[in-house]
């Protein structure tokens, strides 16, 4: 017999948004230990004597909760004249 038959209500099964049994498991085992894994990840991305890259690791991580990720987008059309042009300057700190 098929499956979500067409103008059929949907019968058995989880709740939409309702975790699986293993993501609930971990997530009751992390409140058992009062361990917030976000929050730990904010702690690592302030501290200062953490390595640069272990905190912009952190930081690139916790975006993902706050901002949408970017798509790449395809530009297509014929560039007329020289196009854009980009003037790098390079100065050592006086």
């Amino acid at each position: 017999m098929p499956r979500n038959v067409k103008g059929q209500p949907r019968i058995g099964g989880r709740i939409k948004g309702t975790p699986n049994r293993l993501t609930q498991d971990v997530m009751d085992r992390l409140a058992e230990l009062g361990c917030d894994p976000i929050e730990g990840m904010a702690r690592i991305a302030m501290d200062e004597g953490a390595p640069i890259e272990v905190r912009s690791r952190m930081y690139s991580e916790l975006a993902q909760y706050v901002a949408p990720k970017r798509k790449a987008i395809e530009h297509s059309g014929e560039i007329k004249g020289d196009g854009p042009q980009v003037r790098i300057i390079l100065q050592q700190p006086a």
